[in-house]
């Protein structure tokens, strides 16, 4: 993904119908996407933070979210001309909800993305 010499394996990622014709090949997916996730585990955390956030800002990701559950929180980068604005950080302490303009009407309580697992299922 993004380029022939900058292959990044992002945990999510979503392209509209339009950018998925640009995209998308039979082989792979050779371009940008709007929207990139990453869930950070102290093992990744640095890396999602530096040099992903610095690739996808570079190749025009719009939106780039880094889900960090240790911390109950998500950071949003939004593009802001050819570069991410400061990133905004949601978290469940504050009962932030999650919305983006790529999907129109998504809301989501972070309360809600960080429950704990659904009553009455087993361990």
């Amino acid at each position: 993904m993004l380029s022939q010499h900058d292959v990044v394996e992002p945990d999510l990622f979503y392209l509209s119908h339009e950018r998925a014709a640009q995209v998308l090949t039979a082989q792979n997916a050779r371009g940008a996407p709007e929207l990139v996730i990453e869930i950070a585990s102290q093992g990744t955390r640095k890396r999602d933070e530096t040099l992903k956030r610095r690739l996808y800002e570079r190749d025009g990701v719009t939106e780039y979210w880094v889900v960090d559950p240790e911390l109950d929180a998500i950071r949003v980068y939004r593009r802001a001309g050819d570069q991410f604005d400061r990133a905004v950080e949601l978290t469940s302490e504050r009962a932030d909800v999650l919305s983006t303009p790529l999907l129109p009407g998504l809301e989501i309580a972070l309360t809600r993305i960080f429950a704990g697992p659904a009553s009455g299922a087993s361990s």
